[in-house]
């Protein structure tokens, strides 16, 4: 009997989502504690359809078609710009209650 190795579903979008907010957020003069972060990721996230790719052992199994990212790229970094806004303006950490 062949063993069946197990893989996962993952969101690419997430990990996309994550490099666009590394590049953007140090130059936003937003907060970038984790809460700030996540919930920057959160609302970007929320925007965006999820694009799932079959994982096996960590690595991906299925490529992210080059032409899709360039096609949402706009889309992608309009929904991390605006989620970065909205969470400049209204933080839930600390940094609120110093306003």
């Amino acid at each position: 009997m062949q063993q069946v190795q197990q893989t996962e579903c993952f969101n690419i979008m997430e990990k996309i989502v994550q490099q666009k907010l590394e590049a953007y957020l140090p130059d936003s003069g937003c907060c970038a504690c984790d809460m700030c972060a996540g919930d920057i990721m959160c609302l970007a996230l929320n925007k965006l359809p999820p694009k799932y790719v079959n994982t096996h052992k960590g690595e991906l199994f299925s490529r992210v078609d080059q032409i899709m990212l360039r096609q949402n790229s706009v889309d992608i970094d309009f929904a991390v710009i605006n989620a970065i806004e909205q969470i400049k303006d209204n933080p839930r950490c600390q940094q609120q209650a110093k306003k």
